[in-house]
This record gives C-alpha cells, sequence and structure tokens, in this order.
C-alpha cells in the first residue's frame, strides 16, 4: 500500500514538473542560436557564368577549378563536351590567357599511333576539377 501512494505521488510531482517545464509558445531556433542564419537555411553560392575567367589561382600543384557553369555538360566516355575547348593539343603548355580556355595539360594525354589523345582515363573531368563558385575563398591561397 505504501508503495502505491508513494507511486502514485511520484507521477503526480512528474507530471505537475513537465507541466511547469512547458511553453505555450515553441522556442524560436533563431534567437537561440549565435549562427547569423537560420540551420534551416541551404545558402547555394552562385555559380560563375560561362566565360567569366580566374577567379583565382588554386594551390600549388592542386587540379585548377573551372571558372564557369557545366550544369547543361554531360561527360561521358563517348562523349566529352569540355575537350571542344580545352582538347587543342597545340596549345599544351600555353600561358594562361584570362577568358581563354587553357588546353590540358601534357599529363593528360598520351600518343596513339603518332598522334597525340585524350588518355582514357581522363575522360571524366569533375573527378579532380570543380566548378568554382562567386564567393571568397573560406582559407587564403598560398602563392
Amino acid at each position: 500500500m505504501k508503495s502505491l501512494i508513494a507511486t502514485a505521488l511520484i507521477s503526480v510531482a512528474a507530471a505537475a514538473a513537465v507541466t511547469a517545464c512547458s511553453t505555450a509558445e515553441p522556442i524560436d531556433i533563431n534567437q537561440t542560436s549565435l549562427e547569423k542564419t537560420s540551420p534551416f537555411e541551404t545558402p547555394t553560392p552562385q555559380a560563375y557564368d560561362m566565360g567569366a575567367g580566374l577567379y583565382r589561382e588554386t594551390q600549388l600543384g592542386a587540379p585548377a577549378m573551372i571558372p564557369h557553369d557545366i550544369s547543361s555538360m554531360k561527360v561521358t566516355a563517348d562523349n566529352n563536351p569540355c575537350m571542344m575547348c580545352h582538347g587543342n593539343a597545340e596549345k599544351i603548355g600555353a600561358a594562361k590567357v584570362k577568358g581563354q580556355p587553357t588546353s590540358m595539360p601534357e599529363t593528360h594525354w598520351k600518343k596513339t599511333d603518332g598522334k597525340l589523345v585524350m588518355q582514357a582515363t581522363r575522360h571524366e573531368c569533375t573527378l579532380c576539377h570543380a566548378p568554382q563558385a562567386n564567393v571568397e575563398p573560406l582559407v587564403p591561397t598560398v602563392q
């Protein structure tokens, strides 16, 4: 009998505590967070347009960033639209000119029957090269 009364008292006390802690209005996450934006918003950086040119150089030895939008380009093993602008083997090693496409580096080519052709393992450009967006770098580039 004593344990039944003790259990009832504990249950009433727990219910009173829960009722006392609850609020009529939900807590606004934006007032309790130190962030300047809502955690439920996903910022989407604006991609560069075609022909925007290099925004910044990458780290030494890192793959170059793609300075234009590639969302409409579908790269497959049989069709690589990147080669239309960057597949000029005559410009290998030429100086970079802002606004002009640069040729793929010599490491991306191989000689077959006396002609330079793209290596089969290099057809998927976005495995190494990422499109850049119109945002400031999080970490400064070391030259």
